[in-house]
């Protein structure tokens, strides 16, 4: 489908509606993207008394009016405050230091500078930094579960914002009610704050049209993990090996004919100049690459209100991460817009075949203990609760995805479904206590 929409109106608003500051709801703390190392301030500082979550902020006031002020070092993807993911980040850290007071301070660090993939769980367990994004996709040996939680996401219909809130909130409910995942993290010596972000759907970006199996067969593809490449090779395409900054330059060289991402990896690759042509779909999804957020041991050397104050905040953690994929969409169609590039969706063929080929993945995880049995169930079960759930909750795609410049807006405030999604996905039993 050729994009019609106002593309100069559309990138012209860029910057004022994906940029601007969001005000989230300081009874909700908001985490987005980010990770720290605990800094000065607060050293043996442990235990003291908590607060019962949902306290007011003049009881959390007073939980922590003794305490020392902390600085953490949190380490985030976002290559920058001004990137649409670095907004998140920001909106994080001010919920954090205004809920604490000013008296947990965040020094954000920012694309994974001190130490990238897959480093960043060593880096968080030797405390070069005390909280940290990391993508544990890129590590299935390490991170099994992880791994194959993502493919199963796949399984989530898709939608340029309801499928992405309710992939996430199912995400992060079967990561909480893992038990081997958070084994496998304890066995790392990390501790988690959130399990499973399910982070953008991807989809194809190539130097022509696709939208078909037959079309599709043949091509060069660029993909990150290696279920994706599985189900590249399924449909006859060449899955190809590349670190995505390297992506541009092939599809303008005709080395590769498309590449296999999440939005937010192309605004920040401007991938839509060499391959201006978008291919996805709805009902059956690329395998998705979990992430997850890390705490190292000054973390839980923190006292118990300081503790508490960061983990709260997980919900936001979830949804300001689901956010700043769903800013890069409207971002990406503004800029296929901008090229005369063109929007297509799947055809049915090819996305009852992807599905069939998800379910044998998922199935193949199971026989290697890496997923429990009852996961096709789970996915579908919570599927339909978070479906409902973010339905009740006022949020609705009110047009296409072509049509996103048109009907969403970054400025919309996401803090019901970050509390939603922290209290109704099992977090809460994970909450600190001591």
């Amino acid at each position: 489908m050729r994009i019609s929409t106002g593309a100069s109106r559309a990138l012209a608003s860029r910057t004022t509606k994906l940029l601007a500051g969001s005000v989230l709801a300081t009874a909700m703390l908001a985490v987005t993207g980010c990770a720290g190392s605990a800094g000065a301030g607060g050293g043996g500082q442990t235990g003291g008394e908590g607060y019962e979550y949902g306290a007011s902020q003049d009881e959390i006031n007073e939980a922590i009016a003794d305490l020392e002020p902390v600085k953490l070092t949190y380490q985030v993807g976002s290559p920058s405050e001004n990137s649409v993911a670095g907004r998140r980040s920001m909106d994080y850290k001010k919920a954090v230091e205004e809920a604490s007071n000013g008296q947990i301070e965040l020094e954000i660090i920012w694309g994974m500078a001190v130490a990238g993939y897959p480093e960043a769980v060593d880096a968080v367990v030797d405390g070069r930094v005390d909280i940290s994004y990391h993508l544990v996709s890129y590590e299935p040996q390490r991170f099994p579960e992880a791994s194959a939680i993502g493919t199963a996401l796949g399984s989530v219909p898709y939608s340029p914002l309801v499928g992405e809130m309710v992939a996430n909130a199912v995400g992060s409910e079967i990561g909480w009610n893992d038990q081997a995942l958070l084994d496998r993290y304890e066995a790392e010596g990390v501790t988690v704050l959130s399990p499973i972000l399910a982070n953008g759907a991807y989809s194809l970006n190539c130097n022509s049209e696709i939208n078909t199996a037959e079309v599709l067969k043949g091509k060069q593809v660029r993909a990150g993990s290696a279920p994706q490449s599985q189900a590249l090779d399924h449909f006859g395409a060449v899955p190809t090996s590349l670190e995505f900054t390297e992506a541009f330059e092939a599809l303008q060289r005709g080395t590769v004919d498309c590449d296999l991402a999440p939005m937010s990896a192309k605004e920040i690759s401007g991938i839509y100049e060499a391959a201006p042509h978008l291919a996805y779909s709805t009902r059956a999804n690329w395998p998705r690459f979990s992430a997850t957020y890390l705490a190292g041991q000054k973390f839980n050397d923190l006292p118990l209100a300081y503790k508490q104050i960061i983990f709260d905040a997980g919900g936001t953690m979830v949804s300001g991460s689901t956010q700043s994929y769903v800013d890069s969409n409207a971002v990406h169609v503004a800029d296929l817009a901008s090229v005369d590039g063109t929007i297509d969706e799947f055809d049915d063929e090819f996305q009852d075949e992807l599905g069939k080929f998800l379910i044998e993945l998922q199935d193949a995880s199971v026989e290697e203990g890496h997923l429990p049995e009852d996961i096709k169930d789970q996915v579908s079960d919570l599927t339909d609760k978070w479906t409902q759930r973010v339905a009740d909750l006022g949020y609705e795609d009110e047009g296409s995805m072509e049509e996103m410049d048109d009907w969403y807006s970054a400025d919309d405030d996401w803090s019901a479904f970050a509390k939603d999604v922290y209290e109704n996905t099992g977090a809460l039993d994970h909450r600190p206590t001591e």
